[in-house]
């Protein structure tokens, strides 16, 4: 059943990168004891999940995240690894999202290859996405997957009994309930009732902010990927989270794949396409996970820009206000940032942009411009 040397590594596993969050640290405080209270739990079936935190993230947009508790999240690394064995031969090459040598970068560079091999694309995505997931399909395609598979599952000493148990104990789990709620009510009231989980049925939606919905969302479409590659046989297609695109050399071709799209994600999957779908040619440019990409080539996304100019901005006017001397957790805070947006425009042909923010050096443009 669980292991105590499964359980640690999982630890392991969720506090990579996150060691000095408060969370994090309380767990620590009592290591032994925590995991050893974590396995007994597990293997006599009283696990519960704990208290869940739901704050506002406003970036891209205003949207509710549930964090779940720290050792809730040490039990989602322990599912989604073993159930990645089941489920990752079986998803197609173009699913981008939450996925290891998998990403954006690896995504925008894949749709500048179609964009390259056809004249036209369609952009699609669903409508309220992880609100609009009905947990009785997913828990059905897990279950079928896990059933049928799971004698092939290596180094876990998880059953397959216990992970069913586990799994239907993670997506039904009410994470409304008894949720610590950080943040003004005056913002929560602002959000729209479709999305919010306080609002939608208890039949639906996965709480935006853990791995494991990041993972199950995944599994929700595999069978929708597999339907455009397969059966409508697009050789073009690529998917990330619910924002995908299908390339081909005709409009009427990608007008014919997105009805048959409406109709199969309605009837299959409970899920609703937004209606404004964007079909342009190649060569106007598609606005795909902060990239404008055309077939010669990418540009980073104006927006991304300016969301960096702002944060920049808003950090110099401190730093002048303090006359230099900020607290070193803003200092390397900003310098996150910034990491970030180089990191980000890298992956673009956005060459005076790189300039601007001193990713090229000046001397070395001016060498360029003499020899050639």
């Amino acid at each position: 059943m669980y292991s105590f040397e499964e359980i640690y590594k999982a630890y392991l596993k969720c506090r990579k990168r996150k060691r000095n969050t408060i969370n994090a640290l309380n767990f620590e405080q009592n290591l032994i004891e925590n995991i050893c209270n974590l396995e007994t739990s597990l293997n006599d079936y009283t696990y519960t999940p704990k208290r869940s935190v739901c704050f506002l993230a406003s970036s891209p947009k205003l949207r509710e995240v549930f964090a779940a508790h720290f050792q809730d999240r040490v039990v989602h690394h322990l599912i989604v690894p073993v159930l990645e064995q089941l489920f990752e031969p079986k998803f197609i090459y173009d699913s981008y999202s939450n996925r290891k040598n998998r990403g954006i970068h690896q995504a925008s560079k894949r749709a500048l290859h179609f964009s390259r091999a056809s004249k036209y694309y369609i952009q699609l995505d669903v409508r309220n996405f992880f609100y609009s997931i009905d947990k009785d399909i997913l828990f059905k395609k897990l279950k079928e997957v896990i059933i049928k598979d799971y004698k092939n599952i290596k180094n876990s000493s998880i059953k397959m009994q216990e992970m069913l148990w586990l799994v239907n104990k993670t997506i039904y789990h009410d994470v409304t309930k008894n949720v610590l709620i950080k943040g003004s009510k005056k913002a929560f009231d602002s959000i729209a009732s479709h999305k919010t989980l306080f609002k939608v049925h208890k039949s639906k939606a996965l709480a935006i902010g853990n791995l494991t919905s990041q993972f199950f969302a995944n599994v929700y479409m595999n069978d929708f990927d597999n339907f455009v590659k397969r059966e409508l046989k697009c050789k073009r297609y690529l998917r990330y989270v619910d924002d995908f695109v299908l390339f081909e050399e005709s409009k009427e071709k990608l007008l014919e794949y997105y009805e048959k799209i409406v109709f199969y994600l309605e009837k299959n999957l409970k899920l609703r396409l937004r209606e404004n779908y964007i079909l342009k040619q190649n060569n106007q440019g598609l606005d795909f996970l902060g990239y404008i990409i055309r077939p010669n080539y990418t540009l980073t996304r104006k927006r991304v820009v300016n969301n960096y100019k702002v944060k920049k901005a808003k950090y110099l006017d401190e730093y002048e206000k303090q006359k230099g001397k900020l607290s070193l957790e803003k200092i390397k805070k900003f310098l996150c940032v910034k990491a970030s947006f180089e990191a980000h425009i890298k992956h673009s042909n956005s060459y005076n942009l790189k300039r601007k923010i001193g990713e090229i050096d000046e001397q070395k443009y001016i060498k360029l411009n003499t020899i050639y």
